[in-house]
């Protein structure tokens, strides 16, 4: 049995019989939930779906695969996770048939790991610039020019103008242009110190301060409703949630981080082929053509991007500059150090020379005690 706080989201069964269900763990958020349902219902595919929230997810599913009983039929994981689950020997192989499919080749590099294709990409996402169709392109991708940018659109009823979060993977960019990175070891430089620095810097200048925990996303599309913000850094699943799609435009950001979604099907799944046949549903044409079109995700395959949206292929193209994060099991891992670090410098409760040295003992403490289980 699922533990209690998992929500059933939806049960389909067909009208003359009652198959057994396959069984759906994801992270979907609201609304995608609604459209999930009424896609499968309309397919007339037997799914009990539930939910587990994305900032537990990876321990959830793991507690779950790890007791081997129960185990889903198919899950929708982060592309972080999957190093770890792999390592774990906690996944089945995909059949060759879904391997080979039209995907696309930032779509195969997320799902791929030393042993070759081990998910089924299921979206493509990362960092992108979302800016108001009234303010200009940045010069270029870096993020000199996107500041200077900010500060050109920087006035009295606008005085913070660039949308920005508190967390670690907006970070990333930081780093990278100060060749560091999201990793053990490449922290260590001056260069992490000046990232962190000139990050939180642009708060309470160009960027206000930060919402309570939890608050980020509604803060976000208010601000952005408002027209308080000209240039705003973050992915595709906020502009989804977005109603006035047609005043936005969509620029790369040098180094930002690209990720994605992958569906997997445990090893210890008793129907791991109906987990596939349901991997194969949600990444049809149409199923991600009408995703893409409803919440501006980037689907998968070759056929599915042709069929999308215009805002889609414009999101595309900003991520296909992207790098993905690195292939670990412990980089989903190093965000718990790097996080809390990242906010103490920006309310001033320490330098950022103090932060980055805590997250380096932090993340060398991670490396010390060998490949974590996921």
């Amino acid at each position: 049995m699922l533990p209690a706080w998992l929500v059933v989201a939806a049960a389909c069964s067909s009208e003359h019989t009652a198959p057994t269900p396959i069984r759906f763990l994801h992270t979907f958020g609201p609304e995608e939930t609604e459209l999930f349902n009424a896609t499968l219902a309309e397919r007339g595919l037997a799914v009990e779906s539930s939910l587990v929230p994305f900032a537990r997810g990876q321990q959830v599913i793991s507690e779950i695969l790890g007791a081997g009983t129960n185990c889903p039929d198919l899950i929708r994981i982060d592309a972080t996770w999957l190093p770890g689950f792999v390592a774990a020997g906690l996944l089945q192989p995909v059949p060759a048939a879904l391997a080979q499919l039209d995907w696309l080749p930032e779509a195969v590099a997320l799902a791929s790991t030393d042993t070759g294709v081990a998910a089924v990409p299921a979206t493509v996402d990362g960092l992108i610039v979302i800016r108001d169709g009234a303010a200009p392109a940045p010069q270029s991708s870096s993020i000199d020019d996107l500041i200077l940018a900010t500060r050109a659109a920087q006035h009295a009823g606008r005085p913070q103008p660039l949308g920005l979060r508190v967390d670690g993977y907006w970070l990333v960019p930081w780093l990278r242009a100060h060749d560091a990175d999201l990793a053990v070891g490449k922290i260590d430089s001056d260069g992490a110190t000046k990232a962190v620095d000139a990050f939180a810097s642009l708060f309470g200048e160009l960027v206000p301060p930060p919402p309570p925990a939890g608050g980020e996303a509604p803060d976000e599309i208010r601000r952005w409703t408002a027209h308080e913000v000209a240039y705003w850094i973050t992915g595709p699943w906020q502009v989804g949630a977005l109603r006035d799609r047609e005043r936005l435009s969509v620029s790369a950001l040098a180094h930002a981080p690209r990720g994605g979604q992958l569906l997997v099907v445990p090893a210890c799944a008793k129907r791991p082929a109906d987990g596939w046949k349901l991997a194969s549903e949600l990444t049809g044409v149409d199923v991600q053509r009408r995703f893409a079109e409803a919440f501006a995700t980037v689907p998968t395959r070759t056929a599915s991007l042709a069929a999308a949206p215009a805002l889609v292929h414009a999101i595309y193209a900003a991520l296909r500059a992207a790098e993905p994060l690195p292939r670990s099991p412990l980089t989903p891992l190093l965000f718990d150090d790097l996080n809390p670090a990242l906010a103490a410098v920006i309310t001033g409760d320490a330098t950022a020379a103090e932060a980055v040295d805590g997250v380096r003992r932090g993340w060398r403490r991670l490396a010390g005690q060998g490949t974590p289980a996921p």
